[in-house]
């Protein structure tokens, strides 16, 4: 129980974002990151899949922006939101714990980003989550 409230003496820029002091930066710097590349995989993924199932000319125009927009923000929203949260546990404990840097910055910024995401996909996350736990459920009862 001892080991549960071991900190970890150092502040967010000697762990997290080692490129830049400020937190804020930072922070902006991550979402211009994230924003880039989550546009580039989505936009990809979401046009070879239109293509490939032959969608009408009214889903390019209407629907397709929206979708890979509203993906793009999720990822993008679990990145930055990451480093946002990673920071501000670190001001409001003082330090790290082992658990602040994943767990505890990971949790509420993934939560948030859940929400932006489609519902569509969230079932396919949840169904390849409990696959996934099933599988290695079934691992270690051998």
């Amino acid at each position: 129980m001892a080991a549960l409230s071991k900190s970890i003496p150092h502040n967010c820029y000697e762990i997290g974002h080692t490129w830049h002091p400020h937190c804020g930066r930072a922070f902006v710097h991550i979402t211009q990151g994230a924003f880039g590349e989550s546009l580039r995989i989505y936009g990809t993924l979401y046009l070879i899949a239109a293509i490939l199932r032959k969608r009408k000319c009214d889903y390019y125009l209407n629907k397709l922006l929206p979708e890979i927009l509203q993906s793009t923000s999720f990822l993008t929203a679990n990145g930055s939101l990451y480093i946002l949260f990673f920071c501000v546990l670190r001001r409001i404990l003082g330090k790290y714990y082992f658990w602040s840097p994943g767990f505890g910055a990971a949790l509420p910024a993934s939560y948030m980003a859940i929400l932006i995401e489609r519902k569509s996909r969230l079932m396919l996350f949840s169904s390849l989550a409990a696959l996934y736990s099933r599988r290695r459920h079934k691992r270690g009862q051998k």
